[in-house]
C-alpha cells in the first residue's frame, strides 16, 4: 500500500538539525509517510555527513521513501517551498496529503496524528505550535484565545488592527480551533496547491511572511485552517542556516510591507473572513494575543 502523506522539508546549512528532525519522525506513532528533502544549495552536500546517512537509512528500512534533491543555486525561502512542492507533485505518486516542517524543529510522537485529527474535524489545512527549545515555557489556558487563533482584524482600509501571534507557546490543555493564520509546521490537503502556490511573491529571500500570506490565499480560495493547541513541535531556535544571514531588519520591514500591500488589496474579501465585532478593547486584544499592532 502506497503511503498517503508526503513530509516536505526545505533546508540550508543545517544537517545536525535535519538529523534531529528525521529522527522525531521515526518516532511518530503515524508512520504511512514518505520524505522529500530539499537542499537550497548548502555549502556542503547533506550526503556528506554520517550521522545523516545512519537516519535516512533507517527511515528506508522502515518502508519511507526517502528524496533528496538539490538546488543549483539558492532560491530563498518562498520560491524552494513552491519547487519542492512542484518536485512532489512531479513524481509518479499521488499523494492527499503534505506536511511541510522546518529544518529546525522537532516534531513530538503524537504531532502528525493530532493534525490528522483536526482534518477530520473539517479543516483543510492543520497546525499546532511551534515552541522554543532552548529556554522553559511557560503554559497558556487556551481561554484566552476567544475561540479564534492567531486572530485577525482590520479596518475598513485593510490596515491591521490586530494580527494575532499565538502559536509560539505551549498550552494548558488541547483544544482545536479556527485560525486566520496558521505558523510554521502544518499537514494540508494536497489539492489546496490546484488552486493556491507559494509562488509568485513578491516577498525578498529572507521569505518572512509567506506563511501568512500562503494562509490568506488558503481562506480566499475557500478552505479552513485550523489549530490543535496540543500538537506540539518543538523549534530549534538555530541560530546559524536557513535564511540567517538575510535576516535584516530591511528584509523583515520589506516582508512586512508585502504582508499589508497583499492584504489591503484583497481587503473587501479578507474582511468577510475576519469578523470583527464586537470591537474588543486594548486590554482584551493584549490579553488574547501575543501580538498586538497597532
Amino acid at each position: 500500500m502506497e503511503n498517503n502523506l508526503a513530509v516536505l522539508v526545505n533546508v540550508k546549512d543545517r544537517p545536525t538539525e535535519l538529523a534531529i528532525l528525521l529522527q522525531s519522525l521515526r518516532t511518530q506513532s503515524f508512520q504511512k509517510f514518505d520524505i522529500y528533502v530539499l537542499d537550497d544549495c548548502s555549502g556542503s552536500l547533506l550526503t556528506n555527513y554520517h550521522f545523516f546517512n545512519c537516519v535516512v537509512n533507517r527511515l528506508k528500512q522502515e518502508n519511507h521513501k526517502v528524496f533528496i534533491r538539490r538546488t543549483q543555486f539558492s532560491e530563498g525561502v518562498s520560491k524552494a517551498r513552491q519547487k519542492i512542492v512542484d518536485l512532489v507533485k512531479s513524481m509518479p505518486f499521488k499523494y492527499k496529503y503534505f506536511l511541510r516542517v522546518d529544518d529546525d524543529v522537532v516534531l513530538e510522537p503524537d504531532y502528525i496524528k493530532r493534525l490528522f485529527k483536526v482534518i477530520d474535524q473539517g479543516y483543510d489545512l492543520a497546525s499546532g505550535v511551534t515552541v522554543p527549545m532552548v529556554q522553559p515555557t511557560i503554559k497558556r489556558d487556551p481561554k484566552f484565545l476567544n475561540g479564534i487563533v492567531n486572530r485577525v482584524i482590520l479596518d475598513k482600509d485593510g490596515n491591521y488592527i490586530m494580527n494575532g501571534d499565538d502559536c509560539g507557546m505551549e498550552y494548558t490543555e488541547s483544544v482545536i480551533l479556527p485560525s486566520h493564520h496558521f505558523r510554521s509546521c502544518a499537514l494540508y490537503k494536497s489539492e489546496i496547491h490546484d488552486k493556491v502556490n507559494y509562488c509568485p511573491t513578491r516577498l525578498s529571500w529572507h521569505g518572512f511572511r509567506e506563511e501568512q500570506i500562503f494562509s490568506y490565499k488558503i481562506l480566499l480560495a475557500g478552505y479552513k485552517i485550523g489549530v490543535d493547541t496540543g500538537a506540539v513541535n518543538y523549534h530549534q531556535m538555530t541560530l546559524s542556516g536557513g535564511e540567517r544571514s538575510t535576516q535584516t531588519k530591511e528584509n523583515t520591514n520589506f516582508n512586512q510591507e508585502q504582508l499589508e500591500k497583499f492584504t489591503q488589496e484583497n481587503k473587501e474579501e479578507l474582511r468577510k473572513l475576519f469578523p470583527s465585532e464586537p470591537m474588543p478593547t486594548k486590554l482584551e486584544l493584549s490579553k488574547s494575543t501575543n501580538l498586538l499592532m497597532k
